[in-house]
């Protein structure tokens, strides 16, 4: 991705950088696990490829809930489900 790939050369370049020390950056479940981690709050998630792997946390939560691609940019494939 352009991000990555921009990451890599400001490094590269001794530039102000996000850098490549985090490994997929853009994913959003990885984001969210990292904000975590240093204790900050965090939302519930869940990832999958397949209905199977998210139908325990679906029916946990109270809808509507958001479904969103784990490596897009703004709100490309962001869907609200309200079922």
């Amino acid at each position: 991705a352009g991000v990555d790939l921009a990451d890599a050369l400001s490094e590269a370049m001794g530039m102000i950088t996000n850098g490549t020390e985090i490994p997929n950056r853009r994913d959003k479940k990885v984001q969210q696990e990292l904000i975590k981690a240093r204790g900050l709050r965090s939302i519930r998630q869940a990832a999958g490829s397949n209905f199977d792997q998210v139908e325990d946390f679906l029916r946990s939560e109270k809808f509507p809930v958001v479904v969103k691609p784990v490596d897009s940019a703004g709100s490309d494939g962001v869907k609200l489900c309200h079922s």
